[in-house]
């Protein structure tokens, strides 16, 4: 992957990690990147207390729901007319 872990806005907590019901454990820092971790928090919004806290000088802190729609219209609105 391209993200370290100094860039990185989403962090696992050690180990292995079962992000979609009925797939196998095999999501980890090392194969996850910012991309995915985002399209994986859309779809399976229980995986958020797989993400551990980040400081805002490392990184961005797991959103809450509330936010994460927040900024899901906040872009939706880019590109059109004011």
């Amino acid at each position: 992957m391209t993200d370290d872990a100094i860039t990185k806005k989403y962090m696992l907590k050690p180990g292995f990690h079962q992000f979609a019901p009925g797939s196998a454990a095999i999501h980890c820092n090392e194969n996850l990147s910012d991309e995915e971790a985002e399209w994986y928090l859309q779809r399976y919004p229980h995986i958020e207390a797989l993400f551990a806290p980040r400081h805002p000088e490392g990184g961005v802190i797991i959103q809450s729901k509330n936010r994460r729609k927040s900024m899901a219209n906040k872009d939706s609105n880019k590109g059109g007319s004011k």
